[in-house]
């Protein structure tokens, strides 16, 4: 899994993903089959910017054929001009539906309009589907692939009792999205990131989030990498 995060505010759309691969394995015990899951790589790209200024950030099942995911997406971004976000996710889906109908594979698609309209839509590869996050002159977030670390931070959580019943709930807090700027938006994106990172670390079970955390931002007129990982020597 993955946890990819828009906000879109009227400034632009900031996207984030992060780079941990995890693969699953079956090994013998004690006679019998078992799956298992390892964290195999930190260097795993998730988030793309095609030729027309469309980012596109991905979560889900990460192969295809036991090919890295991330190699399909980098060409259909690198062949993709088209400027007009909705043509382009329509595209998208379109093309991994031909590679793959039953993809567990869902995409983060953001951008603007032939009219200049900011949107970001969410493309369900199994499901055949895409579907509009954002109304028209709202700001907002949307997160997708392990999104229970955030979830439980930023909606309402009850203590539960003896029996383990739900009984007191705790003081829940709305963000203002309405009152975002463009760099709140890019660090609520880093804080989403960083909390479900460092949960995950401590936390007794598979390390499905991890390594650098890519954030583009997407205006109308231009795409910013604010941060991007590289390839490096030793």
């Amino acid at each position: 899994m993955s946890l990819i995060v828009s906000v879109y505010t009227h400034e632009g759309i900031v996207m984030a993903a992060d780079s941990r691969l995890t693969l699953n394995s079956k090994v013998l015990q004690g006679g019998q089959e078992r799956e298992i899951s390892f964290d195999f790589s930190n260097a795993t790209y998730k988030l793309f910017c095609t030729k027309g200024n469309v980012g596109i950030s991905t979560c889900g099942a990460a192969d295809i054929k036991q090919r890295p995911i991330a190699g399909y997406i980098e060409a259909f971004a690198n062949k993709s001009e088209e400027r007009h976000v909705d043509i382009v996710a329509a595209n998208l889906l379109k093309h991994f539906r031909g590679i793959k109908p039953d993809l567990n594979t869902l995409f983060h698609v953001g951008g603007y309009d032939q009219d200049d309209e900011q949107k970001l839509f969410v493309v369900s590869v199994a499901s055949d589907q895409i579907t509009q996050v954002n109304v028209a002159g709202d700001q907002g977030a949307k997160w997708n692939g392990e999104t229970d670390v955030l979830s439980r931070i930023l909606k309402a959580s009850w203590i539960s009792d003896e029996s383990g019943k739900p009984s007191t709930q705790l003081p829940s807090y709305d963000i203002p999205w309405p009152f975002f700027s463009l760099q709140d938006a890019v660090d609520f994106a880093v804080f989403a990131m960083s909390a479900t990172i460092g949960a995950i670390r401590f936390q007794n079970r598979i390390k499905t989030v991890g390594g650098p955390i890519d954030i583009l931002v997407v205006k109308p007129d231009e795409t910013i990498w604010v941060q991007q990982k590289e390839l490096h020597g030793s």
